[in-house]
Formats: C-alpha cells, sequence, structure tokens
C-alpha cells in the first residue's frame, strides 16, 4: 500500500520544460517484498547503505509503484565505478564491468545479476550515443531518463522519489518525455521507438501532439539505429497485450513506414489480437509482425533488415507463404493429417493469421481450436518396419503417406497391423 506525502519542491539548476516549474518531490511508501530480499539487503549493505544514498531505479520502481510484477532490479549510487567494485569486493560479492564507461557495475549475489549504476549526466549525445560525466546530484541523473515514468528512483525504507511527476504520469497511463520531446529525441533516436513500446505497455491516453508531431519531423533519424536495437523494440512493443493505440500513432506520424515499410492498415492485427484473447494464447510477436506486415510482404526482405533469428525468420517465412492446404471448411480428419505432419505451433499460427486476414475469423473456430488441443500421438509404425516388408527408395515415403493418412482418419486409433496393411506394396 502507498501512502503518499507531499514534500516542498526544492530549487534545482535547470527545469524539464523551459518556464515549467520544478515540480514538487513526491515522498511515497511503497511496500514490496522484493525491497525486503535478503540479497538485496546483504547488496544495499554492500555499497556503503544507509552511509551512502543507494537507491532502486528504473523499471524496477515504476513497476512497483503499479503494482506490476518487476524484472530486473536496478541500483544507482552517487560512488564512482572503481568504488563500487572495490565495496563488492570487500564483502565478497562478485563483481563484472560491464559497462565501466558509462558507470555501470553488475553484482552478483546469490546467482542473481544486479546493474549498480553511478549516478551520471549527458554531456554530449549524438543522436545515438552519449558522453556522460559521473555526479552525487540525484536530480541531474533524473533529469537524463527518458521519460517521467522511468526517471523516479526508490530508498531501501520504500521512499519514492519523483522530481518530475511520475508517479501521477504512470497512474494516469501518460507516457510523456523528461522536458522538450525534440530534444531528448535528438540526443537518442532510439527514444522515438521506446516512446511507442512504453506506451504499448503502460500508455492509457494518448501521447500529446507535440511529442507525435517531433517524432514525424525527427523520423528519418531512426536510419542510424541498428538493425538488432529497431528488432528489439518492435519485438517488445508486439508483445504488449493490446498495442493497437500506439501502432495507430507510429502509423499516424509516419514512424512504423520508417522501420516497417510493409506495414499496412492495422486490421489483421486487430483480429490476431482478438483471436489470441479468445484462445486465452500470449502474445506471439511473430505472428503480429507477419499480421501488420501484409500476406504480399517479402518475408526474406523483413528478415535480413531487421536482423531476425533463424528462427524467427523461418516461422515469419512460413506465415507468409501461401498454403492452400489449410482452409477454414477442411474436415476434422484433415486438420488432423496437416497437424500430424506440420506439428501444433506451426499449423495454430498459421491459422490464426489466416482467419485474422480472413475477416470472418469464426468461420475457423473448428480449425483454431482443433489445434489448440492438439496433442501428438505416434503412429505406431516406421521406415523400419517398411523395410522388413521388402519397400526401399522413395516407395518408402509414399507408403508413410499413405499410413499416415490412415492414422489420421482413423482419428488415430488404428492397430499397428491395420497401418501395415495399407502400407504394404
Amino acid at each position: 500500500m502507498c501512502h503518499p506525502t507531499l514534500r516542498t519542491a526544492k530549487s534545482f539548476p535547470g527545469t524539464p520544460k523551459k518556464n515549467e516549474p520544478v515540480p514538487a518531490i513526491v515522498s511515497t511508501h511503497i511496500n514490496a517484498a522484493w525491497i525486503n530480499d535478503s540479497a538485496v539487503g546483504r547488496l544495499f549493505a554492500a555499497l556503503g547503505h544507509p552511509g551512502v544514498d543507494v537507491r532502486f531505479v528504473g523499471g524496477c520502481v515504476r513497476d512497483a509503484l503499479l503494482s506490476r510484477p518487476i524484472g530486473d532490479i536496478d541500483i544507482a549510487t552517487p560512488d564512482i565505478p572503481t568504488t563500487v567494485m572495490q565495496r563488492l569486493d570487500n564483502t565478497k560479492i562478485k563483481a563484472v564491468p560491464t559497462g565501466l564507461a558509462h558507470g555501470t557495475v553488475t553484482a552478483v549475489v546469490d546467482g542473481r545479476g544486479f546493474e549498480i549504476t553511478t549516478l551520471r549526466r549527458d554531456t554530449a549525445c549524438d543522436g545515438r550515443h552519449a558522453a556522460v560525466e559521473f555526479t552525487t546530484d540525484w536530480h541531474e541523473d533524473a533529469r537524463r531518463r527518458d521519460f517521467t515514468i522511468n526517471a523516479m528512483s526508490l530508498t531501501l525504507a520504500g521512499e519514492l522519489f519523483d522530481d518530475f511527476g511520475g508517479q501521477a504520469d504512470a497512474k494516469a497511463g501518460r507516457i510523456q518525455f523528461v522536458g522538450a520531446a525534440r530534444d531528448r529525441i535528438k540526443e537518442d533516436y532510439l527514444r522515438v521507438l521506446r516512446l511507442f513500446r512504453f506506451h504499448a505497455h503502460y500508455g492509457r491516453v494518448p501521447i500529446d501532439a507535440e511529442t507525435l508531431k517531433a517524432c514525424a519531423e525527427l523520423k528519418d533519424g531512426l536510419t542510424q539505429l541498428s538493425a538488432e536495437r529497431v528488432r528489439q523494440e518492435l519485438a517488445k512493443l508486439l508483445t504488449a497485450s493490446d498495442p493497437l493505440a500506439s501502432v495507430a500513432m507510429m502509423r499516424e506520424c509516419g514512424v512504423l513506414k520508417a522501420v516497417l515499410p510493409e506495414a499496412g492498415a492495422p486490421e489483421c492485427l486487430a483480429q490476431v489480437i482478438v483471436i489470441e484473447k479468445s484462445l486465452a494464447l500470449p502474445p506471439n510477436w511473430i505472428v503480429r509482425l507477419a499480421a501488420l506486415s501484409g500476406p504480399k510482404a517479402n518475408a526474406h526482405d523483413i528478415g535480413t533488415r531487421l536482423r531476425l533469428s533463424n528462427r524467427e525468420s523461418g516461422e515469419l517465412v512460413a506465415l507468409l507463404a501461401d498454403h492452400p492446404d489449410l482452409t477454414a471448411a477442411m474436415p476434422d480428419s484433415q486438420i488432423d493429417l496437416v497437424l500430424y505432419r506440420s506439428g501444433k505451433e506451426p499449423i495454430l499460427n498459421r491459422a490464426i493469421l489466416k482467419a485474422a486476414g480472413s475477416g470472418v475469423w469464426a468461420a475457423w473456430e473448428d480449425v483454431l481450436r482443433r489445434a489448440l488441443n492438439w496433442v501428438h500421438l505416434p503412429m505406431p509404425i516406421d521406415g523400419d518396419d517398411l523395410l522388413k516388408l521388402g519397400l526401399a527408395g522413395p516407395s518408402i515415403g509414399r507408403a508413410l503417406r499413405a499410413a499416415e493418412e490412415a492414422w489420421a482418419a482413423s482419428a488415430f486409433r488404428a492397430s499397428r497391423a491395420e497401418l501395415l496393411e495399407v502400407a504394404k506394396p
């Protein structure tokens, strides 16, 4: 439970936006089990707490405030990295220098990794990378963060520090930059994609018009991003429960076309989301990518441009290929045969995409439900059995296919003897 109290606004060197008053720091007490974890307590003590002002930062703070499950636990400290390394070494905690140039050390406690970053300010940015200098000023560290909901910090006692209104924005579902959108985007063009990704997961109100205008005007800067980072952001965005509003705004300001030229109207994506929820399936970002790209998209081009993994690229190619063997009206025995030969996941995903694209996905419900509940039952004969029957070469393949058809037609109840009879030359 949170118990908010207001503290007097302090005077800081700068404001989030020109002529905008500095908001009060809101001190909120958050009780969460992970804060009291023994590994966390041991790590804070190693870092000099309470003598050193060590705090939680980033996503774990935001998600704790919203009572969401947390992921990684990130920590910040005013101590420089060499001091952090020394403190960890003194307490026999393994320290890995994962990003010393930017002040980050990873501590390993009880087999878990915790990123510890020195407070810093950005001194120069080129649209993708920043030169930094270390600071002991928590407000300066908060100012360099991208969104207000990511600029909060939390003490071990559960006291929340919020210099830029992140608590109010988080609870309202409002995604806003810390400072002027145009300035923050020019510092790092990845923030354009992060904006829509965070909106997909946390947004409940539209992104403001001024921010969308900045995204539209600066979208060409996205060409500076690596394919891997674009893929990562798209994947995270499309695994949100319902990213449609975010995708619509990306399309409106031209960002979607900039990163996925094949993208069309989101109707098919909308239907995929409806089907996934109806079947209680988790989001599959490759299926959603295929839906957004459209049936005429070149899957190989998308896979190459986004540097998809071999598995992802293969899945996308299979989804966007023409599959005349899968129709809404096919009999159960044919559905079973296709499932037996290709497996549950590929056929289910293919059926979801076809159903979504048809505009009347209810016609596909039998196929979808049958694929969803599919359990593979191995056929009681194999190639060795056919060799013993005297078959060889291509005739073995033909006989196996005939046996598979009989196996599926029998609803997987045919006996070994019956299947051998079918396979006989």
